[in-house]
């Protein structure tokens, strides 16, 4: 779903301080002004397009003559699943559809005219794709700050699925699109869009089997044939992007004049891309360098996590001691235990728990010395 380039102004409401409390000052707040009250109550345009694109299956032969030979055109035709869905809440086809069919809903023509229009979708696309404004008038900005919520919750429960898993990534890609279908259908009761017809064909290839609403299926389904492409979303995620890479080469500078923390997150980094700790630790710090610097480039999510991380130390110790035989953990599962076979813990976090529990703290001290006589 398309998001808006418009970015919605701050509202928050934050109550300060402790009622039950009677040396406490008084809680303080932000009364809602008459000026904030109008703004979330004047209409909303968020502007947005998404273009479908072709994908590149081209054949040896065309590759070779691309420049002379006429340029690829395929269409998305009508599909049942779309036709169905799309002519099935009242509130939306009574709104949307008049502009595009000619008629009134109160027409005993009405719905036969729909169904004939969403049977007979043929959209063109060329090697440019195709780009549909999907730019929606909300009477209330208060419906735009709704239904924005509700769309980031779906995208950023889908942003957690395992990539790698791609059985569990068409089954939540699945949910995720019957999630915004839904929403996009609520909307209709908080506005309408500027182009109606487009906004129409982007519902339609939304359900379209043979467009990839994600780049992980475009090479994995031979049947796909297009691929989506938000493009509010995509410039978003760009800049985020940018913005992630900034803030790893600059915690990587900063790592640089810290020897202990470099050692620490090295470590770490290798436990992450599972190479082996012993030997890598052991190369020239030139080269530590440079794989570190890699990583910030290029994974700097994963890079921000383990530098941010209070725990980096004590985490690339745990690390070090399995690499070296004074922990053990299992091949099978995720515990940690003692030479002795004493449980430090069923997984890395809790093992770290182990590590700082004042209770332990002689037996932690052992296996720090231990470190530093190897």
């Amino acid at each position: 779903m398309a998001e808006t380039s418009n970015k919605p102004s701050g509202f928050t409401f934050n109550p300060n301080g402790d009622d039950n409390k009677a040396t406490t000052a008084q809680p303080t707040t932000v009364p809602t002004t008459k000026v904030e009250v109008e703004d979330l109550d004047s209409r909303y345009e968020d502007k947005s397009s998404v273009t479908v694109a072709l994908v590149e299956h081209y054949s040896l032969f065309r590759r070779a003559n691309r420049l002379t030979m006429p340029k690829r055109i395929d269409y998305i035709g009508s599909c049942i699943e779309s036709s169905r869905r799309l002519a099935a809440d009242k509130n939306e086809t009574n709104k949307y559809f008049p502009n595009i069919v000619g008629i009134m809903p109160n027409n005993d023509n009405f719905l036969t005219r729909v169904k004939q229009y969403l049977n007979n979708i043929r959209i063109a696309v060329d090697e440019q794709g195709v780009t549909f404004d999907t730019t929606f008038i909300y009477d209330h900005k208060r419906d735009y700050l709704k239904i924005k919520a509700k769309i980031d919750e779906v995208e950023r429960r889908y942003s957690m699925v395992n990539r790698n898993n791609l059985a569990e990534l068409r089954k939540a890609l699945k949910q995720r699109i019957n999630e915004l279908d839904s929403i996009e259908r609520e909307k209709a009761s908080y506005g309408m869009p500027l182009n109606v017809e487009d906004y129409i064909m982007y519902r339609h290839c939304l359900l379209y089997a043979d467009v990839a609403k994600d780049m992980a299926f475009i090479n994995s389904d031979a049947n796909v044939r297009f691929y989506i492409k938000d493009n509010a979303r995509e410039e978003e995620r760009k800049r985020k992007q940018h913005e992630l890479v900034n803030k790893a080469v600059s915690n990587y500078v900063l790592l640089l004049g810290d020897s202990a923390l470099f050692d620490a997150v090295y470590t770490l980094y290798c436990a992450e891309n599972a190479k082996p700790i012993l030997t890598s630790v052991l190369k020239d710090r030139m080269d530590k360098e440079n794989e570190l610097h890699k990583f910030a480039t290029e994974r700097p999510d994963k890079f921000n996590k383990i530098y941010s991380n209070k725990d980096v130390r004590t985490l690339a110790d745990i690390e070090m001691l399995i690499a070296r035989g004074e922990l053990v953990k299992s091949e099978y599962n995720q515990n940690i235990v003692s030479t002795d076979g004493v449980l430090i813990g069923a997984n890395m976090s809790e093992a770290l728990a182990w590590f700082k529990n004042p209770e332990n703290i002689s037996l932690v001290n052992a296996y720090k010395a231990k470190l530093k006589n190897f």
